[in-house]
């Protein structure tokens, strides 16, 4: 399926420059898709259509206050993340934090000094003192060519190794997840939402955590890229 995908950005970048209209409709795809596939994941039970309504500067009073800031601070997040990839910024410790802090406001900037049992994927992450050791180690990871040019298979790897670490008191997950959309955005993949459910997502963590298979995360992501070009390239053709 990768080579598909390599194909259709080919088809996309031959039809560039693209209309200020196609480029504004890509534009409310991606943040739609984004943060309601992200709050789906959060376990949150929201309709696409009120995320979209929110979105847009709605006030929907069946939504709690909490999903309103919750789906404002993703959309904050993203902005802040395309503005890194418009300015080619590496990940790195800074700007994890900075994601981080973007998308937990109330939260404070340190790594986790609690020791927990992460009772949906039944894992105890590492011990609080060797976060910062993990991190370095994550960050020089980020940095190396590997994964057989497969920008995809890095992002899904990229995901997986930041929740084994899980560095963070709350919401290591939904970083883990921004951070994959930016390894996709900085080697002009599509972001893209996870189209799988809370408990399939939350198996693929289990099974990469028991046996470091990759393939659940990266077959649900790979997934959604191909399908994700697949309407681009029907709006591209339209126009």
């Amino acid at each position: 399926m990768f080579r598909e995908i390599k194909k259709k950005m080919l088809i996309l970048e031959n039809r560039k420059p693209y209309s200020r209209e196609v480029i504004a409709s890509f534009d409310e795809i991606n943040l739609i898709d984004w943060v309601y596939s992200s709050m789906n994941l959060d376990g949150c039970s929201i309709s696409k259509q009120v995320v979209e309504k929110i979105l847009k500067g709605h006030f929907i009073e069946e939504a709690s206050v909490s999903d309103h800031l919750s789906i404002e601070n993703y959309k904050k997040t993203i902005k802040l993340e395309f503005d890194m990839a418009d300015m080619e910024i590496d990940l790195n410790i800074k700007y994890i934090f900075k994601i981080y802090k973007t998308l937990v406001e109330d939260q404070p900037l340190e790594y986790r000094k609690s020791n927990p049992i992460l009772k949906a994927f039944n894992y105890n992450p590492p011990h609080p003192k060797e976060i910062e050791e993990q991190m370095d180690i994550l960050v020089k990871w980020i940095g190396n060519d590997n994964c057989d040019n497969n920008p995809i298979l890095k992002a899904a790897y990229l995901h997986n190794k930041f929740i084994e670490i899980y560095p963070f008191e709350v919401h290591s997950e939904a970083v883990a997840r921004m951070l994959m959309n930016y390894e996709l955005i900085r080697n002009s993949f599509p972001p893209v939402g996870l189209n799988i459910s809370r408990k399939e997502y939350n198996d693929a963590i289990i099974l990469y955590l028991k046996n470091e298979d990759i393939k659940p995360i990266y077959n649900a992501l790979i997934r959604s890229i191909f399908n994700k070009l697949e309407l681009m390239l029907q709006i591209t053709e339209e126009c």
